[in-house]
């Protein structure tokens, strides 16, 4: 009985430790991705400058314009950038003449601008000032203007962008002579993608200090033997270019973490082969890497947000996310040139089976 007892008392300790060791938690927070800006992003728009005119007959239009407007700004996977907005727009006219000394309304703007890989942004943009077009000389109610505008865009903070160039616009609806437009644009805008959300489960595990009594004390029975654990296999760590015939590094220009056009496409055939065989290997690792021109602080940073940028396009593509991960590496491993430097690597951890993951992307160029 005596026996029984103190095998019981083990037996619920056991069962008491076993249940506090696999307590765990989830802590939610929050890191940086430095992806580039992509999808629909909210800017508010400030302009100001001088109306003109080429003729004395429209004298009056002449004046200071000024201009603020909400706009929503969508970039495309491609390098374009297409705005559409509504604000207010003041003039404020010069010569005394003028019908009124000035006038507020409505306004409506349009732009699609090219983006450049080192961020500067040009294309056209047009307004539509409502209720104004007797104060610009225009042949309708509302004066209408188009032209050209030329913005160079930079990161204030890890999710605030800001945009500041010109335009220059000619009124498309006047009553046939010149009257140009010259503004001074700062948009300033935040971008939700500059963060994702991180989950780390945390689990508590607590070891005995001291055995309550030795088990040879109560076992006068030989132990049975116990079944001895097979061995697991090796797996492997592979990179691609091993795996894939003339394979070439994911190349990036100087400072940027953006996927030019081809390597875009060549992620999408490759989340969609992964995905197929995702069982023939554990996690497919993204390693970032930079040239040694700047400093660490500087190197780490796009580093990493190149390599968040390949992982977020193989996630985009079809790649679970949990079979992706993404490490950026500054500097170290250079190739020997700052353009072969500047890379990201794909690295598959956990292959099961080599030979099949190297058939499975033979069709990858």
């Amino acid at each position: 009985m005596k026996k029984l007892i103190i095998a019981a008392l083990l037996c619920t300790g056991a069962w008491a430790q076993a249940q506090d060791s696999t307590t765990s938690t989830l802590q939610f927070g929050r890191e940086a991705t430095e992806a580039p800006p992509r999808g629909l992003l909210p800017f508010i728009g400030l302009g100001g400058g001088y109306t003109g005119y080429d003729n004395a007959v429209n004298q009056d239009v002449e004046g200071t314009p000024s201009t603020i407007k909400l706009l929503g700004s969508w970039y495309l996977e491609s390098p374009f950038v297409f705005d559409i907005g509504y604000g207010v727009n003041n003039q404020q006219f010069t010569h005394t003449t003028a019908m009124d000394t000035g006038s507020t309304e409505g306004a409506l703007e349009f732009a699609a601008r090219w983006r450049t890989a080192n961020r500067w942004q040009m294309g056209v943009v047009g307004n539509q000032f409502f209720n104004q077009g007797q104060n610009y000389a225009s042949s309708q109610a509302d004066a209408q203007f188009v032209g050209l505008q030329v913005l160079k865009e930079w990161n204030m903070s890890q999710a605030w962008l800001a945009r500041i160039g010109a335009r220059a616009m000619s009124e498309t609806s006047n009553t046939g002579n010149y009257v140009g437009m010259y503004l001074v644009d700062l948009q300033i805008g935040w971008n939700p993608t500059a963060y994702r959300t991180s989950v780390r489960s945390t689990a508590a595990e607590e070891t005995p200090t001291e055995d309550l009594v030795a088990e040879e004390e109560f076992i006068s029975e030989p132990a049975r033997p116990v079944a001895q654990a097979q061995p697991e296999p090796i797996l492997n760590d592979v990179a691609m270019s091993s795996l894939i015939a003339g394979s070439q590094n994911i190349k990036f220009n100087s400072s940027q973490v953006a996927l030019s056009g081809a390597d875009q496409q060549k992620m999408q055939r490759l989340a969609k082969a992964l995905d197929e065989n995702s069982e023939l290997f554990e996690r497919v690792e993204v390693r970032g890497y930079t040239d040694s021109s700047g400093s660490d602080q500087i190197n780490e940073r796009i580093s990493q947000g190149r390599a968040d940028t390949v992982a977020s396009a193989l996630e985009r593509y079809g790649l679970d996310s949990s079979k992706v991960s993404a490490v950026g590496r500054g500097s170290e491993n250079s190739l020997g040139s700052k353009s072969a430097d500047r890379r990201a690597e794909l690295v598959f951890i956990g292959v099961k089976d080599e030979a099949a993951l190297r058939e499975a992307l033979s069709s990858i160029e």
